[in-house]
Order: C-alpha cells, then structure tokens, then sequence
C-alpha cells in the first residue's frame, strides 16, 4: 500500500500530495515539512489545509 504519493518540492515544504490513512483507506491532500533533523511533520487535510491533523514523525535512531 502506498501511503504518501504525488509530493513536490515548494520551498522548505513538499506539498500537492495525497496521504492515505491506513486504516481507513481514505485519502487526504498532505504536505511534509522536516522542521528539525530528525524530525518531519505530516499534515492531512481536506479542502484547505486548516481542516485537517498534524503528526509529528521521528527518525527511527539504530
């Protein structure tokens, strides 16, 4: 399953994108920002991006 797919670069962001929420199979407009080393934010949105969830993702540290 892919989960984050159609993303392009803009800036600092990568945004145009869709997200699928695993579990549910629904698919939301997304954009990543990495805001700090090992640290990305996901934000899934519906419509316009203040209708929607952030999760913070963090780098697996081996």
């Amino acid at each position: 399953m892919i989960i984050i797919e159609g993303l392009e670069k803009d800036g600092d962001e990568y945004n145009g994108g869709a997200i699928t929420d695993p579990e549910s199979g629904n698919v939301y407009k997304c954009y990543l920002e990495l805001v700090e080393n090992n640290k990305l934010k996901v934000r899934g949105y519906i419509g316009f991006s203040l209708l929607g969830r952030t999760q913070y993702w963090l780098r697996k540290q081996s």
